[in-house]
């Protein structure tokens, strides 16, 4: 597992293992299959454009802008994707569609790719495939730099408050690693931030590169040293039995997390989370 302060200060790391790599690759059956099926690569670049699925309700990964459009971290990373298919980074078609949405819109074909910082998990692996993770992720607390707070022990009281987001696994966390503090629980990512500004919580759950995006702006605040889940990673992902496209988006995470492209990703990276990625063939 990665040290937690090595996380904060260093930026989010990557967990591009080989192990993880041939465990999501399509199997041999399947490259036999792709083999006599034409490639969604060939059909992106015959089309002219790579069609991909996003949020405009994530911050900072996709969101709308003042101006109306969707910018985001995931948003320039598919745009480094693009670049690397046709030398055009606007030769894209961003797909706004909701969670739910993301299985079917891949296995249907509606997208060519999504990228909606989507955790990589077991159980999703059975929907559809993804790339090796292109940004490390977790769950983290939130103080103000000068709470008492140092662990999440020291929550496990009755007058501290936690804000949750509108999510059951947040609360049954909360339940079992806090069950004496008292909750407060919003639609927004953005409210529960706002609950320990503005003092009506005394932490809140939160993403650990959200985290770092809202502390950008906000040196008074902290993370944790202590995290509330193991550290995990979201992927890019694309619909099984395809190896050609697999191993062309598999291969730009990886030249974008120590090799080619770091130096775009680096730039992307700090300009969204404040701080510098890790490169992952140090």
């Amino acid at each position: 597992m990665k040290n937690r302060r090595e996380f904060v200060a260093a930026g989010v790391g990557t967990a591009a293992s080989a192990g993880i790599v041939l465990a999501q690759a399509p199997t041999a059956s399947a490259q036999v299959t792709g083999s006599a099926v034409k490639s969604k690569l060939d059909e992106v670049r015959a089309r002219g454009k790579v069609i991909v699925g996003v949020t405009s309700e994530a911050p900072p990964f996709g969101f709308i802008d003042e101006k109306g459009e969707i910018v985001g971290f995931d948003i320039d990373v598919a745009k480094l994707v693009a670049k690397g298919i046709f030398g055009d980074e606007t030769k894209i078609e961003l797909f706004k569609q909701g969670f739910a949405a993301r299985w079917p819109n891949t296995q249907n074909g509606t997208i060519d790719f999504g990228i909606m910082v989507t955790t990589i998990y077991p159980d999703r692996v059975l929907q559809v495939a993804f790339t090796r993770p292109y940004i490390d992720s977790g769950i983290v607390l939130v103080v103000r730099k000068d709470s008492p707070v140092k662990t999440i022990a020291d929550l496990n009281k009755p007058e501290h408050t936690v804000a949750h987001l509108t999510a059951p696994v947040q609360e049954e966390r909360g339940k079992r690693l806090y069950p004496n503090a008292k909750f407060l629980t919003f639609d927004a990512i953005s409210a529960q931030f706002n609950a320990v500004k503005l003092g009506r919580a005394t932490a809140c759950q939160l993403d650990a590169p959200v985290a770092l995006y809202y502390m950008k702006d906000n040196p008074e605040y902290r993370i944790l040293d202590e995290w509330l889940t193991d550290v995990t990673g979201n992927g890019i992902f694309l619909r099984h039995e395809d190896f050609k496209w697999w191993l062309f988006l598999d291969t730009i995470v990886a030249e974008m997390l120590g090799g080619s492209r770091f130096s775009e990703y680096k730039a992307i990276y700090k300009k969204w989370f404040g701080v510098e990625p890790k490169r992952a063939r140090a």
